[in-house]
């Protein structure tokens, strides 16, 4: 991390969250599995030797023994479905680690501007608490001069009361926003990161949005690893059918009977398929890969139902900032133009108060909106497979 005079930039924040991330330290350790059984299921079965011996009980003979050397044929059969199978299953974790950095890294970024938005937003509401608690002491000595009524002055009061509360909520909100920062960058507790003033955001363009759901399937690194694992399942299903076939040894023996009579001969060996033939399994695998299926294609449904939702959703809040934002400027105008008045005499105290207390109000709300847009749009840019800093795909 940067040092403590140096704020911490997005890129930072998102570096350490893949550097230190649980999440993906067992995507590793997952694919560090898959590469030893790809390994393993790639070597050949290895032969069998036999040997026994005879002692024969009487004078004149004497012991016999037996020597084979025998291999399962059968085994070669479905080595190479076994091996497809390992090499599918080594395809799905490096696309499950693809998709563990994706999240990871988006969701770090989520956090940064969140706790930078929250930062900025708690310095808003404390300024907000400051000010009206100058003008409550301001109208209770003009209550005093007799020069407002009770109720104004009661009406400061509560305004600054609810300030602070509001303002006591929002440090809850970014303390636990914090603590969530730092578990993700593995940060002691406690540990306060002064954040830089985050990258100015933009919409995800809604052609970007179309191109990206058009290859959905083809982007995403947990669709393509769920296609992975219907393709490893598939090769399985095909090694059970190859193993119902019976199972054959073949090998050679040399042996010498008690009386000095040495034969060399052919020893066959065939699993007669009466009883089980792998039926079980392969009814297994079968339904398995069926499952798989049904979960990649509810999976795809439920991106495309889920995209469709957040973009009718930001286009609602979008429409909601734009009206925020239009309320502020038109309130700033009017708090300027107060603020003349007042010089003037030509409005009173708790008139340019009111004014000014409901502008900074405003401008938190504006804030808020505008940390939900940013919200959504991360979550937006995870659901299509692009990145919410540059919506480009990330490798």
């Amino acid at each position: 991390m940067a040092s403590a005079a140096a704020p911490v930039t997005v890129d930072q924040v998102v570096q350490r969250a893949l550097e230190h991330s649980p999440d993906i330290r067992r995507a590793e350790q997952e694919l560090d599995i898959a590469t030893a059984r790809q390994y393993a299921d790639g070597l050949l079965p290895d032969p069998t030797l036999s040997f026994s011996t005879d002692r024969p009980g009487a004078e004149g003979f004497i012991p016999a023994f037996m020597v084979g050397l025998s291999y399962e044929v059968s085994a070669l059969v479905d080595r190479p479905a076994k091996k497809r199978v390992a090499a599918a299953a080594f395809e799905k974790q490096q696309l499950a680690l693809r998709w563990a950095k994706w999240q990871v890294a988006n969701h770090a970024y989520a956090l940064y501007i969140s706790n930078a938005n929250l930062d900025r937003l708690e310095k808003n509401v404390a300024q907000l608490a400051n000010y009206q608690k100058g003008v409550s002491e301001r109208m209770q000595g003009a209550l005093a001069r007799s020069d407002v009524t009770r109720d104004v002055a009661v009406h400061s009061e509560i305004a600054y009361r609810e300030s602070v509360q509001q303002l006591d909520t929002l440090r809850q909100e970014q303390l636990k926003a914090r603590q969530e920062l730092n578990t993700l960058l593995e940060l002691h507790p406690g540990t306060h990161v002064r954040l830089a003033a985050p990258p100015e955001p933009y919409e995800v363009p809604p052609d970007a949005v179309a191109h990206a759901l058009a290859e959905l399937g083809q982007r995403r690194p947990d669709l393509l690893a769920l296609r992975a694992g219907y393709a490893e399942q598939d090769e399985r299903y095909r090694a059970a059918l190859l193993a119902q076939f019976p199972r054959l040894d073949i090998g050679v023996t040399r042996g010498r009977d008690t009386s000095r009579i040495y034969t060399s001969g052919l020893a066959v060996s065939v699993t007669l398929p009466l009883f089980n033939g792998n039926r079980g399994n392969i009814a297994l695998e079968k339904a398995t890969r069926e499952s798989l299926y049904q979960e990649y294609t509810q999976r795809l449904d439920d991106a495309y139902t889920a995209v469709d939702s957040i973009s009718s959703e930001l286009g609602l809040l979008g429409d909601q900032l734009r009206n925020a934002q239009s309320m502020e400027a038109a309130l700033e105008a009017s708090v300027k133009q107060s603020r003349d008045a007042y010089g003037a005499g030509d409005i009173t105290l708790p008139v340019l108060a009111g004014l000014e207390s409901r502008l900074l109000t405003q401008r938190i709300g504006t804030a808020k909106l505008a940390n939900s847009v940013l919200q959504q749009q991360v979550e937006l840019c995870t659901l299509i497979g692009v990145s919410a800093i540059d919506h480009q795909p990330l490798p």
